[in-house]
């Protein structure tokens, strides 16, 4: 008998609570909650914070509170939906079947101005001046911009990393791991059946991975961590670009993503077994859902905060963990020929010569693919946006052909993704002198190329290339192009 008036409360919880008459809107809220409040071994209850709402639609902002202990989960502010249709008030909770869908009809100008912000933790600005982030993905790698801070909300960010392996943004400690959950609950908004690691990375700072794949907690952090849920489980040291776990799509995620959020605080709060996750029929039990509160927007791999917040959707990354590259030193090897042509690779449709130790370059008269000459060497440093540099180089000219020679720092993935370069005219019979390019990385590059072109074709080696040095400088710096006479 007991098991049959359990199953039957838990029956009508997910029946939707509909007020058989036309009321307002506060009455079919309240009726709404007090059912819900009702329910047996339910851990956690509502109660109403506020509310947006036009004639037809409402969003709801709901705290949930710990039936076990009476307080409020800090932070957490949940959204109801209420649609009017036929005079009838119907109220959705997260949980309930068809929310999303309710949610999706809910009226343009009530969305518009929906906002629960007022009811949340706000970050303090003491604790705001923090940086040394990187991006959550394997070094070199590419991920997808789906949704940014502007879009998704202050302190979140989703990425697709296509099922790749997410690595932590910063050293710190693993509190929190729980890659358990199996379930996908899009369709009922229940955030709370999703797998998250959470880490500490200093006293206000920490940073959420969400909607992880189950099972890919790697073993070796599992073993340092408890099986209690229901409480910060872990303790497990952890540097930045270690792998944590795969991209999945548990809980509330349409498609597979990472969700990455950055908050000043962390807990763990209780909710009700809404679709049975277990399998053992009972419902109104608890499940445990590790998050951050007090959230707050965060530079990335050298992005500012506001620059991170307009990223577009589709908008391609390229992870780097590479430390910063020394500041002051030449990142270039063998860049005055001593060893011959050691460490630079020759491209194109040319020819070369080493006297006296300056190289000589000439781009051959041919029509043959492809139309360029040029020797480059790539850098293993990877390098955060808006690094700045300082190149210099002598050239000259033993022709009496004038040449244009370029010199380009780039991504060593394309140059779509980012360049700074120089062009030099050098006259006919040009003795070397020095030249300098100055620039910024204009995006995180995994690995720098510096290349130097020669144009035109010519008949014999002519183009002289000496003494080249590059070095990233200890302040911002705007492109220019310097020449002796400058």
């Amino acid at each position: 008998m007991l098991n049959f008036m359990l199953n039957l409360i838990v029956t009508v919880f997910f029946t939707i609570f509909t007020l058989q008459i036309p009321s307002n809107l506060l009455d079919a809220v309240a009726a709404r909650l007090e059912d819900f409040n009702a329910i047996a071994d339910n851990p956690v209850t509502y109660e109403l914070l506020g509310q947006t709402d036009n004639d037809t639609s409402a969003i709801l902002y709901l705290e949930p509170i710990s039936r076990a202990t009476g307080d409020a989960y800090p932070g957490v502010v949940d959204w109801g939906v209420a649609t009017l249709n036929n005079g009838i008030w119907t109220v959705y909770l997260p949980g309930d079947p068809g929310y999303t869908s309710a949610y999706e009809s809910i009226s343009s100008n009530v969305l518009s101005r929906a906002d629960s912000t007022p009811y949340t933790i706000r970050a303090d600005p003491a604790f705001a001046d923090i940086g040394g982030y990187q991006l959550p993905w394997a070094d070199g790698a590419w991920a997808t911009v789906t949704r940014s801070y502007r879009r998704h909300g202050t302190g979140r960010i989703d990425f697709d990393v296509s099922g790749r392996e997410i690595t932590t943004v910063k050293d710190g400690i693993i509190v929190y791991a729980n890659d358990t959950h199996h379930t996908n609950t899009y369709s009922s908004a229940a955030w709370w059946y999703w797998n998250t690691v959470i880490i500490q990375h200093s006293e206000h700072e920490f940073s959420l991975y969400g909607h992880i794949e189950p099972d890919s907690i790697p073993q070796w952090i599992k073993d340092a961590c408890t099986t209690d849920l229901s409480t910060a489980n872990c303790f497990v040291p952890i540097t930045a670009g270690d792998t944590i776990a795969f991209e999945g799509s548990t809980g509330y995620s349409s498609n597979p993503h990472l969700h990455l959020e950055f908050g000043q605080g962390f807990s763990v709060a209780a909710y009700m077994d809404v679709a049975d996750e277990d399998g053992d029929g009972v419902r109104a039990e608890p499940m445990y859902a590790g998050y951050v509160y007090a959230e707050q927007n965060v530079g990335l791999s050298g992005y500012t905060p506001s620059e991170v917040a307009a990223w577009q959707f589709g908008t391609l990354q390229q992870a780097t963990h590479h430390p910063a590259p020394p500041i002051g030193i030449n990142l270039l090897q063998n860049g005055d020929f001593s060893a011959d042509t050691q460490s630079w690779t020759p491209l194109g449709q040319l020819n070369w010569e080493l006297a006296d130790g300056v190289l000589r370059i000439t781009r051959l008269r041919t029509t043959d693919p492809p139309d360029w000459a040029s020797f480059y060497q790539d850098v293993e440093n990877g390098v955060q946006a808006h690094t700045p540099f300082e190149a210099k180089i002598r050239l000259g000219n033993a022709s009496s052909i004038a040449k244009t020679i370029t010199v380009s720092v780039f991504n060593r993935y394309g140059r779509q993704y980012g360049i700074f370069e120089c062009a030099f005219e050098l006259p006919a019979n040009a003795p070397l002198t020095m030249y300098t390019i100055r620039g910024s990385a204009v995006n995180t590059w995994a690995n720098l190329r510096f290349l130097v072109s020669v144009n035109p074709p010519d008949g014999a080696p002519a183009a002289l290339v000496d003494d080249i040095s590059l070095q990233v400088l200890n302040e911002p710096t705007r492109n220019q192009c310097i020449t002796p006479t400058s």
